[in-house]
């Protein structure tokens, strides 16, 4: 695999990392306890314009997602005894890139509803509240919780492979992304997509499972 790959991989993997926080932040979505300032500012006007750019900057941190998943599935899927965990993990972390989507699309479409609707269109506070904890909770509940399986999938797969450091804590981040329904395990995910983007970018690629097994016969 190319070293142009790695680091396409290593700049979606930070990408996803970053605007994935980045659009959180901004965004300020309601969930978790209810406040009802938040709430009110949400479905506000003047807030739809941040609603809308985080929403696109959130999809593309998607899309760097999927360019790290696919990288990663090449790197394990090589060999043999990993094929199967490697097709597990690229088929977990798929189905939580299309939840993500869906995700960010719900919560940008609240705010949206509530501003094309207008008075006809008005609904109570805690109804915002309740659809926008929902949409959240497809980001960090079926999004989350499977791409913690497909960590899980990933550090089966990736024992001749990545890096024993990263496996280990490949396997604690898939461990709080199943917990991510919580909201406050989801910090490692993007954390992770970082730090697995910075070591793409600065060390280069992973070697491929073939690659690795016939180093290791060799040895």
């Amino acid at each position: 695999m190319s070293q142009k790959g790695s680091a396409v991989a290593g700049l979606g993997a930070v990408a996803f990392g970053v605007l994935t926080a980045f659009a959180m932040g901004f965004i300020n979505a309601p969930g978790g306890n209810y406040d009802d300032p938040t709430v009110a500012s949400y479905g506000e006007t003047g807030h739809l314009p941040v609603v809308i750019i985080s929403g696109y900057l959130a999809m593309l941190g998607v899309l760097g997602l999927i360019y790290l998943l696919a990288y990663l599935r090449k790197v394990v899927a090589s060999g043999s005894e990993a094929s199967l965990s490697a097709m597990v993990f690229w088929g977990a972390g798929l189905a939580s890139a299309a939840a993500l989507a869906v995700g960010w699309g719900m919560v940008t479409g609240v705010a949206l509803a509530a501003v094309e609707g207008g008075n006809d269109a008005k609904i109570s506070h805690a109804t915002t509240y309740v659809l926008s904890d929902t949409s959240l909770n497809v980001i960090w509940g079926s999004a989350g919780v499977l791409l913690g399986f497909s960590l899980f999938a990933l550090v089966i797969a990736s024992r001749r492979t990545l890096p024993n450091w990263l496996r280990w804590t490949t396997m604690v981040v898939a461990v709080m992304a199943v917990g991510a329904p919580a909201f406050f395990p989801s910090f490692a995910i993007p954390l992770w997509a970082l730090v697995v983007g910075v070591r793409l970018l600065l060390v280069g690629r992973f070697p491929l499972a073939s690659a690795a097994v016939r180093s290791a016969a060799a040895s």
